[in-house]
């Protein structure tokens, strides 16, 4: 199964951030206000209550309990060290990767890339876009599509890249009027719709297998 997506433009963004906000309205309300009431990152408790919610609302895996990798606990006490309330005003693309690799002795250093955009996404919607695997998705498929410049897939790993593609995608597609956090409504939902088509061809393919296997 493929999908056809047309050129995104501004009715199509905003007609998906209504839809957006009407299905998620609670989540993204608990959030903002969470936000609003501990806006910034100097006391443990309060970046604690903002680390467990996003990692648990947008489920990016850090762990409670481990001996292996960093856990939540350890990624709160990273992020205050680190004083970031000064990086976060100037939209420092190198702040993403700091908050991201964690490292703790005596365990594997782990990198929770997607997690700290939207760390630092909720506290300065206008300065640092969003990844996870449909935003990837989604950019891919525009750059195959010549809507924006070609790029390695990699380079979405890259903040600065991450940041300097969906930037383009907004200037070449017309949609400067929308922050970060408006585009990543319309990419969530795009890229949710690219990840489903590859997901049931692979159970069509799987299926396939299974049957020329039994006959």
């Amino acid at each position: 199964m493929t999908v056809a997506l047309e050129k995104p433009n501004v009715d199509a963004v905003k007609d998906t951030g209504k839809y957006f906000d009407e299905k998620n309205r609670v989540f993204e309300d608990a959030l903002k206000g969470l936000l609003e009431h501990y806006p910034n990152n100097i006391k443990t408790a309060d970046v604690l209550l903002k680390v467990i919610t996003i990692n648990d609302l947008y489920s990016t895996q850090i762990p409670l309990h481990s001996d292996r990798i960093p856990t939540v606990w350890e990624v709160v006490d990273h992020i205050v060290d680190l004083k970031i309330d000064p990086a976060l005003d100037m939209g420092l693309s190198d702040l993403v990767f700091n908050i991201a690799k964690t490292e703790i002795q005596s365990k594997k250093i782990h990198y929770n890339y997607s997690f700290a955009t939207k760390y630092c996404n909720w506290h300065r919607q206008d300065l640092f876009p969003i990844y996870d695997s449909r935003v990837d998705e989604y950019l891919w498929y525009s750059q195959n599509h010549g809507w924006i410049d070609p790029f390695k897939r990699e380079e979405l790993k890259i903040y600065k890249r991450l940041k300097e593609t969906i930037t383009e995608f907004q200037d070449k597609c017309g949609l400067g009027e929308f922050n970060f956090k408006q585009i990543d409504k319309f990419l969530y939902y795009e890229g949710e719709k690219l990840l489903e088509a590859i997901e049931k061809k692979k159970q069509t393919a799987s299926t396939n297998e299974d049957e020329n296997v039994r006959y």
